[in-house]
């Protein structure tokens, strides 16, 4: 048995900022059989304790419990492994041990590397000199070695900011396999050396002399956000060309914020944080002089705050449908369709059970507008110039009340008798159907990647249809599938592996990632480069740029303009919604900027089959006839208003592997479009639908009236009453609150409540 080639697994590992001095110890979840809606089990699971002198393996255990917090408030990283596997002339994937090494490799031949960077600024202001990069070069040994993350506008050559660690596990007897652990940084917020601007009272405690490294003088400290275009449509003069991810102001500001209650027009404190994303790469040289290597992605985010609850659709989904396409395999067994058409609906279930559906559906709430506030149809109102509308019958919806609908579908589900059911799914085309019962379709009330209402992906879709359609308890088993062999071709299983060690917030399905933009990555930014030859702008289909070395005048002259259709697939929909004389007709929600309503759909699912399909081979795709840099898609349906060019569509994974492809994404771009600091994005967004990551409605009780009680997450003091979201109420915790003390303030929640130690979040 030889050793074909390497693989690192996980492909794509999740770390978790936190100042604790120890990581998190290894946890999972449990679904109770008996109780399959209840909170999931957290469940303590074999820890491995690395020695800090030497960096072997001292010790594996099992806690108790899990501790996301020290004693003194300071949470604790996640820290994952990696682990090294060898595909074997056999045809299998197995662990790379010493053993195995001492058969087939040159001796000490082994060598890591490891680059990471955070692009958040450079996303913004354009400049490469603003791009933070670490980088530790080949290494052997069993040293910590320090991700110390540089940039050309630091004040000094010597300054950085600490991105994390990794270190090469070292091999001993007991624990032989060839592994590597990522510990990201601390979740600290580093800035300009200028921090004395009155209107920010207290900034030298947010930022402490030793995080100053931003030379001000450079761009991002007072970096602005102007109005790019005037009312007609039309590039001011002297205005810069936007490119980055929308909106644009996702960055601490100087006061007043939010930005978008102020047209997105923002300028910098010059905040810069220490979460990253890259790649981890390992080389083997055989006996045969033959190079063997392998790659993974490492990034790093904030910590799982509900680490009990998924959300109701995830970057595994994402990614699976990417390995698999949008359709089921006729020959799939009915028994594992059926457990991921359950626990789909048992993510919605968990979604829903964070979210105050009474506010979120558009209704005047405690005496005020319902546009004062952050919805879903406020958000719909404001672009399309419509009348604001509650998405359900005002009064008639309750969080207890939806989720005993919840309930009734998962039991109709597992009984096959739930037809019905697939019809009140959302398909990725209706997103921009704003009439009544297309808002009222599942997902309600959620946001997805494209800024329209969340849909489910096809796949998922496909999932609950195929069960849902199924004959009453046919192929019903007492417990669910064993989880897929991991073999050299089972991308799926391969990403979800569990590494020994790592706690099940490591994984692609415990990340949100598909929404805009985003916590642990933004998903959207690895299509931007899906068609090879062009670079497409992340939300509205816009052509920015092209390929370096491209010198055909066709490709060269798509610049500026905006990706129509696919293989006749639309990736732009037509906005419609009642009409204000007879809600019960249709109309164009046409506006001044969008005469022809168009919007665009989110590429994951509106690429689906054409990646299957066409990876790797060209593909006709349409485009807008005329450059619509500035005016909002001016495309009218005709057919001369487009234009038909031939492109290569680009493989979305490195070759026999699930790494995506350095093709489509570089380090850091994965997190370029993220909020900097990240903690400004659980103040900036208030569309609460990421139920892993930031819940909305917390400590939930049934009132005296009937109806739910509880409280806002980021309420300071848990009074029992939910306090609506409001950027200057006091009883809320504002921006500056987590910027300066973020791990006092986050609470962790434990079935549905503040968990112990977290009744009071104050520094």
């Amino acid at each position: 048995m030889t050793i074909q080639s390497l693989r690192i697994l996980p492909p794509l590992a999740i770390g978790r900022l936190g100042s604790a001095s120890e990581p998190l110890d290894n946890f999972t979840t449990e679904v109770d059989p008996e109780r399959p809606l209840d909170f999931r089990r957290i469940v303590p699971a074999e820890t491995l304790v690395v020695d800090k002198k030497t960096g072997e393996i001292s010790k594996r255990f099992t806690p108790t419990s899990i501790e996301f917090k020290t004693g003194d408030g300071m949470i604790r990283p996640v820290a994952p492994f990696l682990e090294v596997f060898a595909q074997t002339s056999a045809d299998t994937l197995v662990p790379l041990a010493v053993d195995l090494i001492a058969q087939e490799v040159e001796a000490d031949s082994l060598t890591w590397s490891v680059t990471v960077a955070n692009r958040k600024v450079e996303r913004r202001t354009g400049n490469p000199d603003d791009v933070v990069v670490a980088s530790t070069g080949p290494f052997t040994d069993h040293n910590v070695h320090r991700l110390e993350g540089h940039c050309d506008n630091f004040v000094k050559t010597t300054d950085f900011i600490h991105l994390g660690d990794v270190r090469y596990i070292k091999p001993t007897g007991e624990f032989p396999e060839i592994r590597l652990r990522f510990t990201p940084a601390k979740g600290h917020i580093y800035g300009p050396n200028k921090v004395d601007d009155k209107r920010i009272p207290g900034e030298s405690k947010i930022i402490p002399e030793e995080r100053r490294v931003y030379d001000a003088t450079k761009g991002w400290y007072g970096f602005e956000v102007p109005p790019e275009i005037d009312a007609g449509g039309e590039r001011k003069k002297g205005a810069r060309f936007w490119d980055e991810t929308l909106p644009p102001s996702l960055f601490a500001i100087i006061p007043p914020a939010p930005s978008w209650l102020h047209g997105n027009v923002a300028k910098s404190r010059g905040y810069l944080d220490d979460a990253c994303d890259g790649i981890v790469r390992v080389g083997l040289k055989t006996k045969e002089g033959k190079l063997l290597t392998a790659a993974a992605r490492i990034t790093s985010g904030p910590p799982m705050l509900v680490p009990d609850a998924r959300f109701v659709r995830s970057l595994a989904d994402d990614l699976e449908q990417v390995i698999s396409g949008p359709a089921v395999a006729a020959d799939e067994p009915f028994e594992v369709t059926r457990a991921r058409a359950e626990e789909i609906v048992r993510r919605a279930y968990e979604t829903v059970r964070f979210l105050n559906i009474a506010f979120m559906n558009g209704e005047p709430y405690q005496g005020r507008s319902a546009l004062d506030f952050d919805t879903m149809p406020a958000e719909e109102a404001f672009d399309t110039s419509r009348l604001m509308r509650p998405v359900m019958a005002a009064g008639s919806v309750d969080t207890l009340g939806v989720m005993a609908l919840h309930q009734q579908v998962f039991a109709a589900l597992r009984g096959g008798a739930a037809p019905w059911f697939v019809r009140l799914l959302r398909k990725p085309e209706e997103v921009v159907d704003f009439t009544d019962d297309g808002r009222r379709k599942m997902p309600a009330l959620m946001c997805g990647a494209d800024g329209s209402y969340l849909a489910l992906t096809h796949r998922q879709i496909d999932t609950i249809a195929r069960v849902a359609e199924t004959a009453p308890f046919e192929g019903l088993s007492a417990k669910p599938p064993a989880p897929p062999p991991l073999t050299p071709r089972n991308l799926t299983a391969q990403l979800e592996y569990a590494a020994a060690g790592n706690p099940v917030s490591t994984r692609p399905s415990a990340a949100i990632a598909n929404c805009c933009p985003g916590l642990e990555v933004d998903f959207r930014a690895v299509w931007r480069r899906i068609f090879k030859g062009i670079v497409l702008r992340e939300y509205d289909n816009l052509v920015v740029k092209t390929d370096e070395g491209v010198n055909d005048p066709v490709i060269l002259g798509l610049v500026g303009c905006r990706l129509l259709r696919v293989d006749g697939v639309e990736t732009m929909g037509q906005m419609t919604g009642p009409s204000p004389a007879d809600p019960a007709q249709p109309v164009v929600l046409s506006t001044a900027d969008n005469p022809n309503a168009l919007a665009p759909l989110e590429w994951s699912n509106a690429l689906a089959r054409v990646l299957h399909t066409y990876a790797g081979r060209k593909v006709a795709c349409d485009f807008t006839k005329e450059v619509s840099w500035y005016r909002r898609q001016p495309w009218t349906g005709k057919t001369e208003d487009y234009r038909t060019v031939q492109l290569e569509v680009r493989e979305f994974f490195e070759p026999e592997t699930a790494f995506i492809s350095t093709d489509l994404v570089q380090a850091g771009e994965l997190t370029q479009g993220l909020c900097s600091p990240w903690q400004n994005d659980f103040r900036e967004c208030s569309c609460y639908y990421w139920a892993s990551a930031r819940p909305d409605f917390v400590n939930v009780e049934p009132s005296p009236a009937g109806d739910s009680a509880g409280d806002n997450w980021l309420q300071k003091e848990r009074t029992g009453s939910y306090v609506a979201d409001d950027y200057v109420d006091e009883r809320l915790l504002n921006y500056d609150d987590l910027f300066l003390s973020w791990e006092s303030w986050l609470r962790f929640q434990i079935g549905g409540r503040d968990a112990p130690g977290e009744t009071d979040g104050r520094p």
